[in-house]
């Protein structure tokens, strides 16, 4: 994990769009894509480039061999199929990274691989899911993932490591290891934090999350979906230049009526209607800084990662607002939330302990008094722009940070 002293942001000079202006019209989606691109879009390839990534697009027939390895974005591109498959790679438009609003990278199409909220929810046991001091269920269902390892202790009993980030989210349940299809998932979104962004992080947690929702029947008049409220996540247990990344998954089990958008390749609709989730970023009302954009919103396409600093999870809030469609007709969303712990933790003696200063405290049972004092900061993270300050805090809000994880 690094140690910069400032917050993370959105490198422009690592990535280069090369496209090729052979085309006899550059059409609405790759203008998009040039004004969009993270990065810096040129129309030739030049020998002294030296970025981490290059892109190219456009009519490759007469193109001459060139010594830098390229990313041919199928979709805007013909007359490529004679290039070595040594110096080439053929990616889809969904892999691009593009900026929204100035405040985070998304890439419309990451993962590649199909039925990933399959997987994920067949390698897991969802936990049930509380928010804050709220004890009703939320419908939505949950897990905390970490890599977990095993390791002899002084006393020869196995002690476990892993990485705890306490947030507001209760869940029934200890933390769980991460598995295959994690570990995918993990190492492909590091891999595109270090292409986008200015330092070097470890994106090495996870809150997988279900949303449910509730249709109406004889005994509920009205049909609930999951929702979240306007929020900033909780940043008390992540270093300064980490990152969060909203990742998307769709349960495809039930989703035969819905049709790709005419107007978005990446969108599902209902007739003419997104049947899709949104990310909703509203500007808080303490910043003054005209520059930003006051609000904008992030469809949450299907196999889809959008990655922000910390910078703008502290001048937003930031909401989940469902389609508008009925239960019905909308699929069920697996948002796997991945972000940068820099707490370290021991689970031995049936005990969680917490790394503090070289030494490990022992996660002590919260009291009211304690619980006051941290809603006091998770109020100011929400509301404000201001950089919190938490206070030592040796405790945590969620039961299940206090059980032995799953190895």
């Amino acid at each position: 994990m690094g140690s910069n002293s400032e917050e993370n942001r959105i490198a422009r000079d690592k990535n280069i769009l090369v496209v090729l202006n052979n085309r006899h019209k550059i059409d609405q989606e790759l203008q998009y894509l040039m004004d969009h691109f993270c990065g810096t879009v040129v129309y030739g390839l030049n020998a002294d480039f030296n970025s981490e990534k290059i892109y190219i697009c456009g009519d490759l027939n007469n193109f001459v061999e060139s010594s830098h390895f390229l990313h041919i974005i199928k979709e805007f591109s013909v007359n490529y199929e004679n290039i070595k498959n040594g110096k080439a790679e053929v990616i889809s438009i969904g892999t691009v990274p593009v900026i929204v609003s100035n405040a985070g990278v998304y890439f419309r199409k990451l993962f590649q691989e199909e039925n990933i909220f399959d997987k994920v929810t067949s390698e897991h046991h969802f936990q049930e899911l509380t928010e804050s001091n709220k004890e009703t269920k939320a419908l939505r269902k949950g897990i905390y993932l970490s890599k977990v390892t095993g390791k002899p202790g002084e006393n020869g009993e196995e002690e476990l490591h892993f990485n705890l980030l306490r947030c507001s989210s209760n869940l029934t349940g200890p933390t769980d290891n991460f598995r295959e299809t994690d570990r995918e998932i993990i190492a492909l979104l590091n891999r595109c934090a270090q292409e986008t962004f200015e330092y070097k992080t470890d994106l090495n947690h996870a809150l997988v999350q279900i949303y449910k929702n509730k249709k109406k029947t004889a005994d509920a008049e009205k049909e609930v979906k999951a929702r979240i409220k306007a929020h900033s996540d909780k940043t008390k247990d992540m270093p300064k230049e980490g990152l969060i990344a909203f990742c998307t998954f769709y349960d495809n089990s039930n989703s035969q009526h819905l049709k790709p958008s005419e107007t978005d390749r990446f969108d599902l609709c209902y007739k003419q209607t997104s049947a899709l989730t949104r990310l909703y970023f509203r500007l808080k009302k303490t910043v003054e800084d005209e520059s930003l954009a006051k609000e904008f919103t992030v469809t949450l396409y299907p196999d889809s990662a959008f990655i922000i600093p910390l910078s703008t999870n502290r001048l937003y809030t930031h909401e989940i607002r469902p389609s508008i469609l009925s239960v019905e007709q909308i699929p069920v969303r697996m948002g796997y939330v991945v972000r940068c712990s820099n707490l370290e933790a021991i689970y031995k003696n049936n005990q969680t302990y917490i790394r503090e200063n070289d030494e490990y405290v022992k996660l002590e049972e919260m009291n009211p008094e304690m619980q006051a004092e941290l809603r006091n900061s998770y109020y100011e993270e929400n509301m404000t722009e201001n950089v919190v300050e938490y206070k030592t805090t040796h405790f945590s809000m969620n039961a299940g940070d206090y059980e032995k994880p799953l190895l």
